[in-house]
This record gives C-alpha cells, sequence and structure tokens, in this order.
C-alpha cells in the first residue's frame, strides 16, 4: 500500500469492492440459470430469433461481470496483501481520485494510457 494511501480510504474503498463483489455474485448467477435454463425452443421463428438474440446478450453480460468479479478478488487480495494502490506495472502511486472511481483498477493513469 502507498504511503499516501489513508487507512480510512482503503477501508471504504474495500467496502465498495465488497459490495460490487457480491452484486455481481448474484448477476452471475442469474445469468448462469438463464443460460442453462431447459425451456423447450419456440415453435415461432420469430420467437425463436428472439430468445437467441436474448441469450446472446445474457451471455455478454455474464462473460463481463465474470471479468469485472475476476478484477475485483485480484484488487481485494492487493488490499489483504499490503499491494494496493502501487501500478503492478510500474510500481508507481495510483492517483487517489482513480481508485475512488474505478476502485479494482491495478494501473496507474500513465500505464493504463500506455496500454
Amino acid at each position: 500500500m502507498s504511503a499516501l494511501m489513508e487507512i480510512h480510504l482503503v477501508d471504504e474503498l474495500k467496502a465498495t469492492l465488497l459490495a460490487e463483489q457480491t452484486r455481481l455474485k448474484k448477476l452471475l448467477a442469474n445469468t448462469q440459470r438463464h443460460l442453462h435454463r431447459r425451456d423447450p425452443v419456440s415453435a415461432d421463428f420469430a420467437e425463436q430469433a428472439t430468445e437467441t438474440e436474448n441469450d446472446e446478450v445474457v451471455a455478454a453480460l455474464d462473460q463481463g461481470a465474470q471479468i469485472e468479479l475476476s478484477q475485483i478478488n485480484k484488487a481485494l487480495q492487493r488490499i489483504e496483501s499490503g499491494d494496493y494502490g502501487s501500478c503492478v506495472v510500474c510500481g508507481g502511486s495510483i492517483n487517489t481520485e482513480r481508485l475512488k472511481a474505478i476502485p479494482h483498477t491495478p494501473f496507474c493513469i500513465q500505464c493504463a494510457s500506455a496500454k
């Protein structure tokens, strides 16, 4: 953890990360239920097309939630290890305002911009 990081700020950001982790786990449970449901295929071709489109949207939501959940879990690990607030690329401090905006970010603005 950067010397500039205040303990209460880290606690606040950890609470934010934990709340988002819970929300994403619920979302993933719902998307998985939807994707693995056993509903019969509609006889109506237009309805089949709509169902397929809906499934594609749900699958994209599921994939995005999985990626974000992984990033949140890694951020929580960095908090536990004391590395939170330090860029994983250059080792520099991540700006407090950036962490407030994106609590799971592992990159300072310079390294994020270079990607």
